[in-house]
């Protein structure tokens, strides 16, 4: 009896182990650098609430995994051109929001999506002024068709309905979780909402209602040679729970990569140098681990802007171009970048059309004789009489490091800065205040693979709350940018982008540093990672084999 008894207690204990080895098993663990500002797709202006909405949401088109080209996800197939302006999209039938206590009608039960959803949900953003406003009208022709008329031809339809804005959201969730729906998400996605710990740590599990995504068959040239296609026909998602740290400081993410608490991660200045300890030779100890390595150019700028509102700065464009060069890039890259970043001669980073390396910004060569002749004309000579200058950061030790080293330079020639960190939802909000700050420490990922993308940070339709940061308005730049959003690519086109470049780099409203190259390195048990220009990486397509 007593042998039964300790047998069945073994049994016990091998099956809880097995359960408990099965969880980890079929759990991503990954991070966000901030705080997740708002989980309702219409309210999005950053990449870090993203990575939570990404596998929750889902839109009318998305990307291919391993192309990285244009493809449909909730629409079945690719717009129906009427007119010019006119286009007919159909829905895949069959698609169902999660489980959730806003369906009451259904008793809680995902209802199936249809026509109505997807014409609620832009109406409802372009109400919000958080928008790539191309639409003139909007309607359901029947419960899978949805009818799009466009204020005027667009260089990147149907693109833009890609974007997390444009994610589809069920009118029931809106108004039954009000004011806290940015809390309450409900989606089509391969995940849904499970725990969130006090805004620290978010856990996505599998959406039982989710059935319509499979892993890709074919990719690029040597996709199949590094098993990228293994699990092709795959059901997804792989993984069964995401679970999306927040953790703010570069020396707790690279530390928890190496304990293994999380599964990728993206290298920061000082991880770099653990992980490269020898030029650019990866560590042997790592490599033993099985410690994988993956590198992208990003689409993605780093620059500092100025806030054009601003008395000082904002009035004084000869301020500005002594400040600008005053600062020197190559150093910026060699000092928080390791040198992994492309420096940049303007906002268009490497990759996309209208970005030539040849270019020569007359303001980015540092030249600290010419920053004080300008420093002279702008009314300041050798500093004299401007009051110190305050310069927005996050508050992350990176993000110091830079402020500190910005402030040490345009200490040679006079200029005083004055350093005021925010966490990231703060600094979002003071720079949609559009005043109290003077520069920034700012950067912008591409939402779209097109230069108009980049260049819309200076539109001055498109400022704070959108991504003008700067506040810069010049009718001229604007009148151009217009043009172009209606051009496909072509040497017309090229011409308008370079004027645009030229008029906006003259009246300098931004300093442009870097383009970063995307260095990540993932678990041995991690399968199917693959970097794409956009995002960091997709969850549900990535396996966990331990």
């Amino acid at each position: 009896m007593k042998r039964l008894i300790l047998y069945i207690s073994l049994l016990a204990t091998a099956t809880s182990c097995s359960k408990f080895t099965d969880i980890n098993k079929h759990t991503l663990n990954i991070y966000s650098n901030e705080q997740i500002a708002s989980l309702d797709p219409a309210l999005i202006t950053d990449r870090y609430s993203i990575i939570v909405v990404n596998n929750i949401y889902e839109g009318l088109y998305g990307y291919h995994y391993l192309k990285h080209t244009i493809i449909p996800v909730l629409a079945d197939g690719f717009p129906e051109q009427e007119s010019e302006l006119s286009y007919k999209i159909r829905l895949r039938q069959g698609i169902f929001f999660a489980d959730d206590p806003c369906f009451k009608s259904t008793n809680g039960k995902g209802r199936e999506l249809v026509a109505e959803d997807f014409v609620y949900s832009i109406k409802r953003l372009l109400a919000s002024k958080n928008s790539k406003d191309i639409v003139a009208n909007i309607d359901a022709v029947d419960k899978y068709t949805i009818q799009i008329e466009l204020k005027k031809p667009s260089s990147f339809f149907p693109d833009v309905f890609t974007l997390p804005n444009t994610f589809i959201v069920p009118k029931e969730a809106v108004e039954y979780y009000s004011n806290n729906f940015s809390k309450h998400p409900v989606g089509t996605g391969p995940y849904k909402l499970g725990e969130n710990k006090n805004e620290n740590e978010y856990v996505l599990i599998k959406n039982s209602n989710y059935h319509h995504g499979v892993y890709p068959s074919s990719g690029e040239a040597d996709d199949a040679k590094k098993g990228l296609t293994k699990y092709a026909g795959k059901n997804l998602p792989l993984v069964d729970r995401v679970v999306i740290k927040i953790i703010t400081d570069e020396k707790e993410r690279w530390n928890s990569f190496k304990e293994g608490k999380i599964d990728i991660v993206t290298l920061d200045k000082d991880s770099y140098f653990d992980a490269f300890p020898v030029g650019e030779k990866f560590s042997e100890k790592l490599a033993k681990k099985g410690i994988k390595v993956h590198k992208i150019t990003e689409l993605d700028v780093k620059y500092i802007g100025f806030n054009m509102s601003d008395k000082i700065v904002g009035k004084n464009k000869y301020l500005r171009q002594a400040i600008s060069l005053a600062y020197d890039g190559y150093k910026h890259a060699s000092l928080f970048f390791n040198n992994e970043a492309v420096v940049a001669n303007w906002i268009i980073p490497p990759r996309l059309f209208g970005y030539d390396p040849s270019y020569e910004n007359p303001y980015r060569r540092q030249s600290l004789r010419k920053a004080k002749e300008l420093l002279a004309k702008a009314g300041y000579p050798n500093g004299k009489g401007l009051p110190t200058l305050t310069l927005c950061t996050l508050d992350s030790t990176a993000a110091k490091q830079i402020g500190e080293f910005f402030a040490k330079s345009l200490k040679e020639i006079g200029i005083n800065i004055k350093l005021v960190p925010y966490d990231f939802p703060s600094l979002l909000k003071e720079m949609n205040s559009r005043k109290g700050y003077q520069l920034a420490t700012l950067q912008w990922r591409a939402d779209l693979p097109f230069a108009e993308d980049f260049l819309r940070i200076l539109y001055g339709k498109a400022m704070s709350p959108g991504p003008n940061r700067t506040l810069f308005n010049n009718k001229q730049y604007n009148d151009l940018y217009e043009k172009v959003l209606t051009m496909k690519d072509s040497p017309e086109k090229l011409q308008y982008l370079n004027k645009m470049r030229d008029i906006a780099v003259e009246e300098c409203p931004l300093i442009p540093l870097v383009v970063p190259y995307r260095i990540v390195l993932t678990q041995p048990y991690v399968k199917n990672y693959k970097p794409a220009p956009l995002d960091d990486y997709d969850p549900k397509y990535i396996e966990i084999d331990k």
